[in-house]
């Protein structure tokens, strides 16, 4: 494994040990059931809600840098890169939160919002707890995909 994968595997299990139980943040497994438009704004409203509760903190720079973050697409690139590392490491954890359930059950499932925040740490960017419960009144408009 390298650098950047053992970072990110050890940054996932601090986030699911130090953080409390969030129960208003989606667990991976709950957003691999949404219809893929819904899937698409709950991450929408991640980065929104990151932006939100960086403005009320006073870290407007910080709100800036996320908006560049998710917003501007890189010269040969398709999407911005923000979506392509926060997709990375939605897979990481994905991984990281089946090999932990498969040895502890009871284990705290990771959520959506932790591989949003370690995207956003790599990104020297730290959101403040409150972040945790940003999409905490999201409905999803489309009945769960089949698989």
């Amino acid at each position: 494994m390298n650098r950047v994968n053992a970072f990110l595997v050890a940054a996932f299990m601090s986030a699911a040990l130090l953080l409390p139980n969030m129960a208003q943040s989606m667990e991976i497994r709950q957003f691999d059931k949404m219809a893929q438009q819904d899937q698409h704004e709950y991450i929408s409203n991640l980065f929104g809600g990151a932006q939100k509760v960086l403005i009320d903190e006073g870290r407007s720079d910080l709100a800036a840098k996320v908006q560049k973050l998710f917003t501007e697409i890189p010269a040969g690139d398709d999407i911005p890169l923000g979506l392509t590392e926060f997709s990375r490491n939605l897979d990481r954890a994905r991984l990281a939160d089946a090999k932990r359930a498969a040895q502890d059950p009871n284990a705290r499932r990771l959520e959506v919002e932790d591989a949003m925040a370690v995207t956003l740490k790599a990104n020297r960017i730290e959101v403040p707890q409150s972040f945790f419960t940003v999409a905490s009144g999201f409905k999803p408009k489309s009945p769960p995909q089949k698989k």
